[in-house]
């Protein structure tokens, strides 16, 4: 659709300037080709009516087409710049003085058509219209507006056959597999982090190699495009600048992030931090001005043969509570000799099995993403729906006098069940209902049983790290009283009694400075003494007055229990 105007021509052969010349009978007009042809598509700007430009789409000379837009800003830079950018990407432009007219052609043409630019996908509110937005697609109208995703030149979401060639291959092949069909699951409960409001987060498959992990991640990736690397499966062996680019374009959709042992500690401590925090580094314009940070909203799958903790371990760190109930560790075996699987298929052998799998996840794919989010636009599925079956699942699983860290974990897990129950009811995935219910329930379980309980994480961290100190230096770094040994280097405290009623009593300064190191003391304190693992003074102070060699000295003594006991209830 070429637009012509003034002395400006615009045809299939190139923008041109007609200039006229001499008077009457002697008066000409004159052809000066400025550029190759292009489409000006429409005005462009954000949501917020900022950052305005011009959307223009051309063909190189290999027929390839390219969608470009130019800032009204870069209309008042650089002329030369601006055409040099155009022309690294196939449009042709003269070299000459007339450059000037390509810039002013641009600056008055008039279009009528509007394209808003996101810069996440996922769900925008556009007028009064909520839109979801896919680098190559746009699932709800807006009249008279188009919708794109900027900054997606090497998008990863592609398709490839029909959903019913998905259905019949990987929607099939993970039925009745807790860990795959709870993976698909995940990959679908995307968009409804936008129609909830809530923050993303995701999962951990952690557990030995070649146990089928990466298999089922490849089979979750498939739901938005290619299960495969390079495909929608993305490596944990990346920046954290690049995995904030990559959270930003997958917002309301699906990350996979594979191998996460493979990445350096402190990258994936710092990436970590950043997927679950929804908010990318401040970053400085050149004018030193503060520009807008990259913020999204994505649930994430992972895979690694340890845990978050032990990643962040690694790096010196200690794992954040926030993190650990964000990107949450399950378990990948399932514990019944098929390692990641509950059983081996029709051939009842694992491998066979996931090949099939990783062969679907490759033939058929990117279709049931994007048809979920039509249906659930199509059957005006509300939050009060999705929080109906999650408020269900919190009843039927949560256990009393539950912490509002497993709490929490407990709604996450019941997201990714109410997106499989939704897939199942909208025909998405051909499994029968209560499958995908059935498969949250026992990766829950799983990572309830391997958490230890139901108490805050901060107390469960609090009892491991005293524990841990006691195990390492208990007879080592602890004198016993009433003994004329040689004094201990390097002494922690002391030690007294047998048995059940063996006690180690420890100087406050020392409490601080090693036993609580990166915790609150008090908060120590109080978590071993509610368990009975820290006697108290008939006060109530959490420290006690005891008699050593010859004098009194205050010191918080910690009993057997600490190591005769669980850490939990």
């Amino acid at each position: 659709q070429y637009i012509s105007f003034g002395c400006y021509q615009m045809d299939a052969n190139g923008l041109a300037l007609i200039v006229t010349k001499g008077k009457g009978d002697y008066q000409a007009t004159e052809s000066k080709l400025i550029s190759g042809p292009f489409e000006i598509l429409g005005r462009v700007r954000d949501p917020k009516g900022e950052g305005w430009a011009r959307l223009l789409r051309w063909s190189d000379d290999d027929k390839r087409v390219h969608n470009h837009a130019v800032s009204d800003a870069d209309m008042h830079g650089d002329v030369s710049a601006l055409c040099a950018n155009l022309a690294s990407r196939g449009l042709q432009i003269t070299t000459c003085q007339d450059r000037r007219h390509f810039v002013r052609y641009l600056n008055e043409v008039v279009v009528k058509n509007r394209v808003t630019v996101v810069t996440t996908t996922g769900w925008h509110d556009i007028g009064r219209a909520k839109v979801f937005a896919l680098p190559d697609d746009t699932i709800g109208s807006v009249t008279g507006e188009t919708v794109i995703v900027q900054g997606t030149t090497t998008s990863p979401f592609e398709s490839r056959g029909t959903l019913a060639e998905w259905r019949d291959g990987v929607g099939s092949l993970v039925a009745g597999q807790s860990r795959a069909t709870f993976s698909v699951s995940v990959a679908l409960a995307g968009p409804l982090l936008g129609l909830l409001g809530l923050e993303g987060g995701g999962f951990n498959l952690y557990g030995q190699s070649s146990r089928g992990k990466t298999t089922i991640a490849q089979a979750a990736a498939s739901v938005w495009g290619k299960g495969d690397c390079p495909g929608f499966v993305r490596q944990w062996r990346s920046t954290a600048n690049a995995l904030e680019a990559a959270a930003a374009i997958h917002t309301d959709t699906l990350l996979v992030l594979d191998e996460l042992g493979a990445v350096d500690a402190k990258e994936a401590a710092l990436a970590i931090y950043s997927l679950t925090s929804g908010i990318g580094k401040g970053r400085a314009k050149r004018d030193g001005s503060l520009r807008p940070s990259m913020t999204w909203r994505v649930i994430s799958l992972s895979t690694g043969e340890i845990r978050l903790t032990d990643k962040l371990i690694e790096a010196h760190q200690r794992a954040r509570v926030g993190q650990q109930v964000r990107l949450i560790d399950i378990p990948a075996d399932v514990g019944r000799g098929f390692g990641a699987f509950d059983n081996g298929g029709v051939e009842e052998d694992s491998k066979v099995l996931s090949d099939k799998i990783k062969a679907a996840a490759r033939s058929s794919y990117g279709t049931a993403g994007p048809e979920f989010v039509r249906r659930l636009i199509a059957d005006g599925i509300s939050a009060d729906d999705i929080k109906t079956i999650m408020d269900a699942f919190q009843c039927r699983h949560a256990p009393q006098d539950a912490d509002g860290q497993v709490l929490r974990v407990i709604d996450r897990f019941g997201l990714v069940a109410a997106a499989g129950e939704l897939a199942c009811d909208l025909h998405i995935v051909p499994w029968t209902r209560g499958e995908a219910l059935q498969a949250a329930s026992r990766c829950f379980a799983d990572w309830f049983d391997s958490r230890g309980g139901a108490e805050a994480g901060e107390v469960q961290a609090a009892i491991s790290q005293v524990r841990l100190f006691i195990e390492q230096y208990g007879d080592a770094r602890f004198e016993l009283i009433g003994t004329q040994d040689r004094p201990i280097n390097n002494r922690a405290g002391w030690r007294k009694g047998d048995g059940p009623d063996r006690e180690w009593l420890i100087p406050p300064e020392i409490w601080k400075a090693e036993v609580a190191t990166g915790l609150n003391p008090t908060l120590v304190a109080r978590a071993l003494s509610d368990r009975g693992m820290l006697r108290r003074d008939p006060d109530g102070k959490f420290s006690c007055v005891e008699k050593i060699q010859g004098r009194s000295q205050r010191v918080y003594v910690v009993t057997a229990k600490i190591v005769t006991e669980p850490d939990h209830e």
